[in-house]
């Protein structure tokens, strides 16, 4: 298996929506709290990444099982053909990475660590496996949304603080997260937007099934300018920095981005918008909340 091969089938182009919240979380820690603690962060990092390539290539390998048609799964690039056995050899690997890099970071803090560490195993295995996999359903936007934008975020601001998670702090951190909780689902979304005429064939029934087309993309407009609207009510009530305010400078980049996709939604040429605006979203507010630091 060449590097290119391993890069192509963890899917490596699509593990910034794990990246956003682990950053915007390490910059909130410091801004909120002032506290960070680098080696739990580099942890709960190797961790959080090992664990989204991990489901992405077991994903992978069980759609190579279930599905009757899928040239991207099938396609062959330069050098030996991989065989189902090796994908799972390399899920399972990243898989121990990602327990041994949770453990450590698990036995630096406490229980609470644990308890977020097996929930969001167990949100993976029933993700892309089991009898009926939730990618499979029209919960699969909401599932990795608030799995990857939320519980993610929670981690890492609770790694690095130790603060104590009420019911008012987690309400707190989940309008925090949020507009990272929308364009991470809004990725999941394009993906079943572009591959809608495929996902019929195969029988998944997504979210786009249940929606129709035209719906789906009016859907998919409606969130990406609701994401900056949350930004905006979570800076006047204090839980982020006055510096916020400056994401509304990204938000003609972001609607042109998604007008983009939703006039073609091609896999192969425009779903990349889609993560691109979740980079833009990422860094901005990974910007604008160090920036409150100094004020």
């Amino acid at each position: 298996m060449t590097p290119k091969q391993f890069l192509d089938l963890v899917e490596i182009r699509v593990v910034i929506p794990s990246v956003a919240p682990l950053m915007v979380g390490l910059a909130y820690s410091q801004w909120q709290y002032a506290r960070v603690n680098w080696l739990n962060a580099i942890l709960l990092i190797i961790a959080t990444i090992s664990v989204h390539l991990a489901v992405n290539t077991f994903n992978r390998y069980e759609d190579a099982k279930r599905q009757k048609s899928n040239e991207f799964l099938r396609e062959k690039a330069q050098g030996e053909v991989i065989t189902n056995k090796q994908v799972l050899h390399v899920a399972e690997t990243l898989a121990g990475i990602a327990v041994l890099a949770g453990i450590a970071v698990a036995l630096r803090t406490d229980y609470i660590t644990w308890i977020i560490g097996i929930i969001s195993f167990l949100i993976g295995y029933l993700y892309s496996a089991g009898p009926k996999p939730i990618t499979n359903t029209p919960f699969g936007e909401v599932v990795s949304g608030i799995t990857m934008g939320y519980f993610i975020f929670i981690a890492q601001v609770y790694v690095n603080t130790r603060m104590v998670p009420t019911i008012n702090v987690l309400f707190q951190w989940l309008i925090v997260s949020l507009p990272l909780t929308i364009f991470i689902a809004e990725i999941m979304f394009a993906n079943n937007i572009a591959d809608h005429d495929e996902d019929e064939e195969n029988q998944r029934q997504t979210l786009v099934h249940y929606l129709g087309m035209a719906s789906s993309k009016k859907v998919y407009m409606f969130w990406t300018i609701a994401a900056f609207i949350e930004v905006i009510i979570a800076t006047l009530v204090g839980w982020l920095p006055i510096t916020s305010y400056a994401m509304v400078i990204l938000l003609p980049i972001v609607i042109k981005n998604a007008r983009a996709f939703i006039r073609r939604p091609v896999k192969q040429e425009t779903f990349v918008l889609a993560i691109k605006n979740l980079v833009i979203v990422m860094c901005g507010m990974t910007i604008v909340i160090l920036a409150g630091i100094w004020l």
